[in-house]
This record gives structure tokens, sequence and C-alpha cells, in this order.
């Protein structure tokens, strides 16, 4: 069981607090986070290319300098008690994952704009230096839509695990070769339209299936009845008790 962004039901996702109220579920060992980064090449958690929708500001990250991102509030948009909540850099997050002792799946972001070549180096760069700090009881699982990222990480980092991130509708049969190009045997798939046969192949072929996003309790229990190996959550104080 993941929790999505901490568990973003309860509290501002991708924020202290989320974590915070993660690490306090019994049974909860996994959380998701989001690492993209800025215009002045600073690594920051947050899942969208433009800080909209979870900050109180606006513009794209890959466009936006990390001074100006510091200063906005990452909580006030879910609710007022959390309007001190900010954008954590990765730095920041590392320090919180030992403390609270959770393991981490990081979900690696493409790096957009016209800057993105530039912050692609950066951001790979910079990830690799920072690894080290986790403490070594913190299991870590990369994951990404972007391929040629996933690949670069796993030359540079091969020792990390890796899953491939697909839409339901962009899930073709060429996955098995995506998989075996990043060198990994573990997939993490959307649940919309993902059925019990497409879950047992998988399964038969020997890869890992965790599975995004399951917020009903019916549809979690399914997917663990087809034998799915995990899945993320938004909702995982409601539905950890599910898992296998």
């Amino acid at each position: 069981m993941y929790g999505h962004r901490g568990v973003p039901s309860l509290a501002s996702e991708n924020t202290i607090a989320s974590y915070e109220t993660a690490a306090k579920i019994p049974g909860l060992k996994w959380i998701e986070i989001d690492v993209a980064i800025t215009e002045d090449e600073q690594l920051i958690i947050i899942h969208d290319d433009y800080l909209d929708r979870t900050t109180s500001i606006s513009g794209e990250i890959s466009d936006t300098s990390y001074e100006i991102i510091k200063n906005a509030s990452a909580g006030y948009w879910f609710d007022k008690k959390f309007s001190e909540e900010k954008v954590l850099t990765f730095s920041e997050f590392i320090d919180i994952a030992n403390e609270l002792k959770l393991n981490v799946n990081i979900e690696l972001k493409g790096t957009t704009g016209k800057n993105g070549p530039k912050l692609f180096k950066s951001y790979v760069h910079q990830l690799t230096k920072l690894m080290d700090r986790f403490d070594s009881n913190i299991e870590i699982l990369f994951s990404s839509f972007n391929i040629p990222l996933l690949k670069t990480i796993q030359e540079v980092m091969p020792e990390y695990p890796r899953a491939v991130l697909y839409e339901k509708c962009a899930f073709y049969e060429d996955w098995r070769t995506v998989l075996d190009f990043c060198d990994t045997k573990i997939l993490h798939l959307e649940e919309i339209g993902l059925t019990e046969n497409l879950v047992e192949i998988i399964k038969s072929e020997g890869y890992t299936l965790n599975v995004y996003t399951v917020n009903e309790k019916d549809r979690a229990n399914q997917l663990f009845r087809w034998g799915v190996d995990g899945i993320f959550t938004d909702v995982a104080q409601h539905l950890v008790h599910l898992q296998n």
C-alpha cells in the first residue's frame, strides 16, 4: 500500500502535514512523492508542471525560481489550517523521511519548457548526489512515465529499483520491451479499465504490478484478489488493512 502524495484526503498533498499524517496510519509503510525542478535548478516536491492547483501562486515550475516558490502556501487551497505548509525541497524531504521512517516511491517528473535539456542534466546530477542522505533502512523505489529519465537513472544509480509508469490508454504490446530497456520487472499501471485477464498476463510473466490510484474499497479488494502486488491510494486510512 502506497500513500499517494502522503494522505491527500486528510492533508494538503506532498506537504509535511500529509507525510506526518501518513506516518500515523498503522500498517502504512510506503508513501509516494513527486520530484520536479525549478528554473534555478532546485529540486522540489510537487506533482504538476504548473504551480496553480496546489500553491498560492501560478506559473510553470521550470520557468519559476525557487526564491519565488518558497514563499508560497502549499496548503491553503486545501484548508486554511494548512496555510503555513510550504513547497518542500527534495533535501528537506529527505530529512522528513528519515525522521518518519517511511519507505519512499519517488516519481520522477519530466523536465518541461525551454530549459528542459539543461534541467534534465541538473535533475539527474542532483538526485545522484542526494540519495546517500536517506537512512539506509529506508527502501527507495524510483518510478516515471519519462522513459529516457528512468533509463538514465538506471545507468547512474542501478542499485535502486525502478518502475515504469503507464496510463491505461498508453499501455500497448511493447510494454515488455520498455521494461526490459529500463532493466526492471516492476510495472505501475492505471486502474481504469484494468481487467483480471491483463493482471493474470502481467503476473504470470513474473512482473511486479502496482496499481494507481485506487480509492474504493471494493475495487481495492478486487485488485488484490486478482493478484496485484500493491495499490496507490489517496485514502490509506481506509484501505491499508486490505493489503496483502
